[in-house]
């Protein structure tokens, strides 16, 4: 239960559908009214005028950019069968079941660094500041875990008890499938939970899901495939607006109202990778799957590693931070700094199961 209402009313089980689109990988999704989304279910939003037309301020400096990588993924003909998404004034929202509900809020009450089973080696900040915004370009890969685990690359936002991340995961407890999707997580003193399972995000792209499948992936020694995923205030509402892809596509926000701490800034923010397993099993892999190497070819990284500074300005080369690793046996991290180029601030991170040998530093 959520502020009281039943997990049928957080599904889109007899919410209002305009139309039924499939995917290219298979998944259906309901298109529904703008005004009809989960988030308006948020009791503090309920005074709050929408539009789905909203348009949010852009930072200088977002340009889209090309890269050495390739990136995709942000165009509907990437994403769907009809090749152009939802109908405009409406937004896409994955058809699940009440079994499905129940999973994901299961699953996002394991997602926090103080659950024992959760694993991290990110690029953090440090010191007393104020975030208006954090971001990076990050590799994308598929791995083999279990039914109970999950393994991701994400940038997070923190302030107090509020915290908010976007980036990839494969979770085959929060899809049923293996497949290498998009996310946001959403935590508050109200809610906590897995992309629109919860009131709070604002949808208002008609033709990207939360939850697309990210495809190709990555292959150690190349290709390479990278994604962007990116989240700063805007610079009029003050919501936390999410840009995702090449484009800088912007898939929807957080409203301020949602939140304490994160209403007006972020005190923290890192980057990297993040895995989950029940305590006593075998651990799943973190970036490309083995411990940095050094060589971004190999290596799963965040690059162009970006915050937003509390007046505004972009600042691709972000100072105060350090590694942390929780598990230096199993995950590996390294800061290369600003590399300069199209990879910019660079952090490689990675690891598995097995236990690390300083005579075969980079054995996988």
């Amino acid at each position: 239960m959520v502020f009281g209402k039943s997990r049928k009313q957080f599904s889109n089980v007899d919410r209002p559908v305009v139309a039924t689109i499939q995917t290219i990988h298979g998944d259906t999704y309901n298109c529904m009214d703008f005004y009809h989304q989960p988030a308006f279910d948020h009791p503090a939003l309920k005074n709050r005028k929408f539009n789905f037309q909203m348009i949010n301020s852009y930072y200088r400096g977002l340009e889209v950019r090309a890269t050495n990588s390739t990136s995709y993924g942000d165009e509907p003909s990437y994403i769907w069968l009809n090749g152009k998404g939802c109908p405009i004034g409406t937004v896409p929202i994955r058809k699940t079941a009440i079994s499905d509900l129940h999973k994901a809020n299961l699953d996002a009450s394991l997602a926090s660094n103080l659950n024992p089973g959760v694993h991290v080696a990110v690029l953090r900040s440090t010191g007393d500041k104020r975030y208006h915004g954090g971001g990076m370009w990050t590799t994308v890969y598929s791995h083999n875990v279990g039914a109970n685990q999950y393994t991701s690359s994400r940038v997070k936002l923190e302030n107090g008890l509020d915290s908010i991340a976007v980036g990839w995961t494969v979770n085959p407890s929060l899809y049923q499938d293996s497949q290498t999707r998009l996310f946001i997580y959403t935590n508050t003193k109200d809610v906590h939970c897995y992309n629109t399972f919860c009131p709070g995000f604002v949808l208002t792209n008609h033709e990207i899901p939360l939850d697309v499948v990210l495809r190709p992936v990555s292959k150690r020694g190349g290709p390479i495939f990278i994604q962007n995923f990116n989240v700063s205030k805007d610079l009029y509402s003050g919501d936390w607006v999410f840009r995702f892809g090449p484009h800088n596509k912007v898939l929807g926000f957080w409203p301020t109202e949602i939140f304490n701490g994160l209403a007006n800034y972020a005190n923290y923010v890192e980057w990297g990778g993040e895995v989950y397993s029940p305590p006593g099993t075998v651990i799943p892999p973190m970036g490309s799957g083995c411990r940095p190497y050094g060589d971004t070819k190999l290596d799963g990284y965040a690059s162009s590693i970006r915050i937003v500074d509390e007046n505004d300005v972009l600042d691709y080369n972000p100072a105060d931070c350090e590694i942390y690793q929780d598990d230096r046996v199993h995950y590996g991290a390294i800061d290369k700094g600003n590399v300069g180029g199209s990879l910019q601030r660079l952090f490689e991170f990675g690891g598995n199961s097995l236990l690390y040998d300083p005579s075969a530093p980079f054995a996988c």
